[in-house]
């Protein structure tokens, strides 16, 4: 098998797995099994890999993956608050918002609530009607590339879990920073591999990252490093890195091309109140509550385990106690 060459343009691979090679110049795990970028583009959305088959079969049968109908529903008070509450720091409402790939659309729609001018963009055209339908937003055939947009209009480009999938990085993100104003972000959700990863010994250990390995989609998967790498090479040197909500496998980041400016929590808390906002804060602050109480049981959980630990040790100690007298008295 053979791999693309990396997105940093070399050839020169190590091999990781039987479906994987390792850049050696900048470390990025390449496929080796990658459907071919005309296998990528949707043409007829019955028949090809990312079009509506993609949607109703494969993430679910193949994947185990929750389906679209239950996507829609829950991403919106987990994976959806969690990119917001990230946004809010960076870029308050109305900025402008365009998120690539964005699957069933409800990012869009909480982004709208919140208070953004907010749109997404699909390769299905019937993802694109089902997020109409399901979120009343506004939606783009894409892919992104040939949308006639104009440059400079966007405060931000968002990509969650769409980085992997590029069969081009460089042309792709390149188009997508030359959508943005000049202090605009990308906003971006991504696998995470890192250079200390050894096959054998994830496979050895189970480790989440394993579910990852999707060969014939996930073409790139970046380590920090190389995702820093590939930006800084189109002019947006400036990364921040934020805590992913999937922290086992994923990492989660900011890019501009200018230094990146952050909003006081108080500032970002009242952009969010106004009539439509409201509703969205609430959620925000039932997250919160919710976050609060998991992390008090937890601490009681440790509490009762070190408690449990303590009255088996000196059970323990009783026993030897009685064994010893016992002893003595024969």
């Amino acid at each position: 098998m053979k791999a693309r060459a990396c997105w940093c343009g070399s050839t020169d691979h190590h091999e990781f797995s039987a479906e994987y090679v390792r850049c050696a110049i900048c470390g990025t795990l390449i496929s080796c099994v990658g459907l071919s970028d005309d296998e990528l583009k949707v043409a007829d959305d019955d028949s090809d890999f990312y079009g509506k088959k993609y949607w109703l079969e494969h993430q679910n049968q193949d994947l185990g993956f929750p389906s679209i109908f239950q996507r829609a529903k829950l991403d919106l008070t987990d994976r959806n608050l969690h990119w917001l509450k990230t946004l809010l720091r960076y870029k308050a409402p109305p900025s402008k918002v365009l998120e690539l790939g964005c699957s069933h659309g409800s990012f869009v729609a909480l982004l709208r609530q919140a208070g953004y001018d907010a749109s997404g963009m699909e390769m299905s055209p019937w993802v694109v009607e089902f997020a109409q339908e399901t979120f009343d937003i506004p939606m783009l055939v894409g892919p992104v590339e040939n949308i006639e947009l104009e440059a400079g209009t966007f405060d931000v480009v968002a990509l969650m879990d769409v980085l992997e999938h590029l069969p081009d990085p460089v042309g792709t993100m390149s188009h997508a920073i030359r959508l943005l104003k000049p202090d605009g972000i990308l906003l971006i959700q991504t696998p995470q591999a890192k250079d200390e990863m050894v096959y054998s010994a994830l496979v050895e250990t189970k480790a989440p990252f394993l579910e990852q390995f999707k060969s014939d989609e996930h073409l790139y998967l970046f380590t920090q490093s190389s995702a820093t790498a590939l930006f800084e090479r189109l002019g947006a040197s400036f990364v921040q890195f934020e805590p992913p909500i999937f922290h086992q496998y994923d990492m989660f980041f900011v890019v501009s091309r200018q230094p990146i400016q952050m909003i006081p929590e108080a500032d970002a808390e009242k952009s969010i109140e106004t009539p439509k906002g409201r509703f969205v804060q609430a959620l925000l602050d039932q997250d919160k509550r919710i976050k609060s109480l998991d992390e008090h049981v937890k601490i009681i959980d440790a509490d009762r385990a070190a408690r449990l630990e303590q009255i088996h040790t000196l059970t323990a100690m009783v026993h030897d106690l009685q064994a010893k007298e016992n002893n003595t008295q024969r």
